[in-house]
């Protein structure tokens, strides 16, 4: 991990973060292959497109960070660059679906917080979502990488995959 002062909403927001992602590793170990490719009864992703989506936002913000440390007139970010209308491919087992998890996890862990001060006071726009500096972004994006967990979390009580959890 660097040696610079990360801010506290970001170190925040990677704590939680690793929570998350750490909860959702222990529930994986509990599943079968199989049961990666369900998705809630209602409808919508799979497992495994939850734990792909995750990984993919927290590696494409932190891409997007090293795209604007390295061009200074960058102010711009599509969607699908932070991940948000990204559902990448589905892992076909739990063993690469929990590798995935961990190296998710080891890359906020290492690289979340390394972002400069020049670079976190950096204004930028997300379509849509607006405008603020990647101090502000940053917790936002991890949040939302982490904030999946739950929902993976949601379909295996639907399907009755959590031992000793009511659906």
């Amino acid at each position: 991990m660097t040696t610079q002062q990360v801010p506290d909403a970001v170190r925040q927001a990677l704590a939680d973060a690793d929570a998350a992602l750490e909860r959702l590793d222990a529930a994986l170990a509990t599943l079968g292959d199989g049961d990666l490719h369900r998705a809630h009864r209602a409808g919508g992703w799979t497992i495994a497109q939850v734990v792909s989506h995750l990984s993919m936002s927290a590696i494409l913000w932190l891409g997007d960070l090293k795209r604007l440390e390295n061009d200074p007139e960058l102010d711009f970010i599509f969607r699908e660059e932070v991940g948000h209308d990204l559902v990448g491919y589905p892992q076909p087992t739990i063993e690469l679906a929990r590798r995935q998890v961990a190296s998710t996890r080891r890359t906020l862990a290492t690289a979340g917080g390394s972002a400069g001060p020049e670079l976190l006071a950096r204004t930028v726009t997300i379509p849509d979502l607006g405008t603020m500096t990647i101090e502000e972004w940053t917790p936002l994006i991890i949040g939302h990488a982490a904030g999946h967990t739950e929902q993976a979390f949601e379909i295996m009580r639907d399907r009755e995959l959590l031992a000793g959890e009511p659906a």
